[in-house]
């Protein structure tokens, strides 16, 4: 809906959203997207969605449908590629009772993302986002998730929302937040998937993550809220090898849940990023000129630029991307 409370026009929002792809995906590659294919009609309508949180930053999702495809790793090394170029980034370890973002850094925060949810003594206060978040290497800011507590594994929905609303504290210090979220298709997956404006969904050429991928999506865009999904090829030996992982995982997209589903990053396979993860000092760090530093170099940059985010953007009020998308 617009400020004046009309319609956007479908084909509108469709080359806002094609804008949007294309610029991530790069040159060579043709994107047309559900919307421009499926004008809509009586029998072709898209499901209505629900409203999102509007944020005046972007909020971006990092996830996967299978664990061990290296998400967390991409997160933090991606919030210290994007502070490197001037954004001011915040990252939410979103894993809920197994967060180890702070792990890779070399942290050992004494207070975590449960100190929001309860508070540690009866009567006591919640800490908000802003209060949890420390500095962590290369410059961005980590909001540490809750390590073995299980009831932190199995939250409600009223308690993920105070997460979700709790992202308004990050706003202030922030240019872009960052969500690593858990793996897998559990409603403390999808919830934080279907709030951001954009996901960058990992995923590795071994069959289970692709399938995994696929059943992740299709879970989020069943509760009739869908975000703008993308995918980041990590582990993977070569460029062509990412473009057929992400050949056969769009294809399968376009066909049975008519999606778009962009390639925006490539991760080279690299000694060094398993190195990193050994002496709990990120790969920007300590190997920024590795073949899997420079390949998060370049998807930093990409989303920096798409997003328009960083020392160049404009300092005036943002939208949230969603919002831009829908013509808000």
């Amino acid at each position: 809906m617009s400020s004046s409370g009309t319609t956007t026009p479908p084909r509108d929002q469709a080359s806002r959203l094609r804008a949007m792809v294309s610029s991530l995906t790069g040159p060579g590659l043709s994107v047309v997207t559900w919307a421009e294919k499926n004008p809509p009609s009586p029998r072709n309508a898209p499901p209505p969605q629900a409203p999102r949180r509007e944020a005046s930053i972007p909020v971006v999702a990092i996830t996967s449908g299978k664990g061990g495809v290296g998400k967390t790793s991409i997160s933090v090394n991606l919030a210290i590629a994007l502070s490197r170029r001037g954004c001011r980034v915040g990252l939410l370890d979103a894993d809920l009772g197994l967060a180890n973002a702070d792990l890779l850094c070399g942290l050992n925060p004494t207070t975590r993302l449960d100190a929001l949810i309860e508070p540690r003594q009866p009567g006591g206060t919640r800490r908000s986002l802003d209060q949890i978040a420390i500095k962590a290497p290369g410059g961005f800011r980590l909001v540490p998730g809750a390590v073995g507590v299980s009831k932190l594994a199995n939250l409600s929905a009223p308690q993920r929302d105070l997460i979700l609303d709790g992202l308004a504290d990050l706003e202030r210090e922030c240019d872009l937040i960052l969500i690593d979220t858990g793996a897998g298709i559990s409603d403390g997956v999808t919830s934080f998937v279907r709030e951001a404006d954009l996901v960058l969904l990992v995923t590795t050429p071994e069959p289970t993550s692709i399938a995994d991928s696929y059943a992740l999506m299709k879970c989020v865009i069943s509760g009739g809220q869908a975000p703008v999904f993308s995918m980041v090829a990590n582990m993977v030996e070569s460029r062509d090898e990412a473009l057929k992982v992400h050949a056969r995982l769009s294809g399968t997209c376009a066909k049975f849940l008519r999606l778009t589903l962009p390639l925006v990053g490539i991760i080279r396979q690299d000694e060094a990023l398993v190195d990193s993860v050994r002496e709990r000092t990120p790969a920007m760090l300590g190997t920024p000129r590795a073949k899997c530093s420079r390949d998060v170099d370049d998807l930093a940059g990409r989303l920096m630029r798409t997003l328009q985010v960083g020392p160049r953007a404009s300092r005036g009020p943002r939208r949230g991307l969603f919002a831009w998308l829908s013509g808000r």
